[in-house]
């Protein structure tokens, strides 16, 4: 029997499908007609080490753990296997992928399990985050450069290394800026002169980073223009690849994009989420620019790795992706234009 791309919602699955199969024929799975097809066991490595971190459950010894039997784990978890499948064909697929290590009656399939992370209560990323709310504190209110309680940045480089990504040459980004009906020339649309630079949630005063989005909409919003405002919207390409350390969604990575770093990703997964709201959080009118000061440290953190920028995700628009590119000179300005901003919808919520 054989499976197809169709029959997944994971991209490292779909891409390799498309890469290895070398026949066509309709899919024993989820019916798709004249399409690339491929044996379920070719999959195998890649499901081994995923099936790995997981561990059967004594319901008896273990309290607030809600496991289930593999398959509905792993798709309640990762969402792997195309929602239009039922769960019965998700287990016969996961069977077929395993079916040189594991027989159909194996109990792994039968038992309840759960991430054995969640099973021994792996505290690592709870202390990083009592360390990185007490480095906050003194970097704001107590020491600036010479550091009591710092963090760990030789744990932060190797999950850079997991979380990192490439932008390839050619790929287009956007900058905005409140301008008046006539807008900025291409000039006066990159990295303000360190001389006139402020402190951003990223950058240091004095030390400028060009802010870009992948996107016109994102830009807008992350611009804060209100009804009738015009906004100049600058596009820059990428004339060489630009390395970036990615600190968005990160719930949401393949597990088998990440395969030997898979349970360090587990492990710190808690503590990088907390890091990625800290860099998204954006400032009130009222806020003080010292709450910049522990994110900015991480980025400078993150230039002095080599990497060309930081991406983080937009908390003024839903799915939105930001980007504060140090090494601006990867990029190159095509043209402005200049919007107007014609409505507004505002939404509001009771506080306290």
């Amino acid at each position: 029997m054989k499976c197809c791309a169709n029959c997944f919602d994971d991209q490292e699955l779909t891409g390799f499908i498309i890469s290895n199969a070398t026949e066509s024929g309709d899919c024993d799975y989820c019916g798709s007609k004249n399409i690339e097809i491929l044996d379920p066991r070719e999959f195998e490595e890649k499901f081994l080490q995923l099936v790995q971190i997981y561990d059967m459950v004594d319901d008896s010894l273990y309290e607030n753990i809600e496991p289930s039997v593999l398959h509905e784990k792993l798709q309640d978890r990762w969402g792997i296997f195309r929602e239009s499948l039922d769960k019965s064909t998700i287990g016969t697929l996961l069977k077929a992928i395993l079916a040189d290590v594991y027989s159909d009656d194996d109990p792994l399939y039968s038992s309840p399990i759960e991430l054995k992370t969640v099973l021994f209560g792996v505290g690592d990323a709870d202390i990083l985050e009592k360390e990185w709310d007490q480095f906050a504190e003194e970097i704001k209110s107590i020491n600036r450069y010479f550091l009591g309680q710092s963090i760990d940045l030789e744990l932060l480089k190797d999950l850079f290394r997991i979380h990192t990504k490439v932008y390839s040459e050619g790929k287009l980004f956007y900058r905005g800026r409140i301008s008046d009906r006539h807008g900025f020339g291409l000039d006066e649309m990159g990295k303000p002169p360190a001389k006139n630079s402020v402190s951003g949630r990223a950058n240091p005063i004095g030390i400028p980073y060009l802010y870009v989005s992948t996107n016109k909409e994102t830009v807008i919003y992350e611009s804060r223009a209100t009804y009738l405002d015009f906004i100049s919207i600058a596009e820059f390409r990428l004339k060489e690849n630009l390395k970036v350390v990615r600190l968005r969604q990160i719930e949401n990575l393949s597990p088998f994009a990440l395969e030997d770093n898979l349970e360090d990703y587990l492990k710190y997964q808690k503590y990088l989420k907390r890091l990625e709201m800290e860099l998204s959080q954006p400032l009130r009118r009222h806020d003080q620019k010292l709450e910049y000061l522990p994110t900015q440290y991480l980025c400078e953190y993150v230039k002095s790795l080599g990497y060309d920028a930081i991406e983080y995700g937009s908390s003024l628009h839903e799915g939105g992706i930001n980007l504060a590119i140090f090494n601006d000179e990867k990029l190159e300005g095509r043209k402005v234009e200049v919007h107007e901003v014609v409505s507004v919808n505002l939404d509001t919520k009771i506080v306290g």
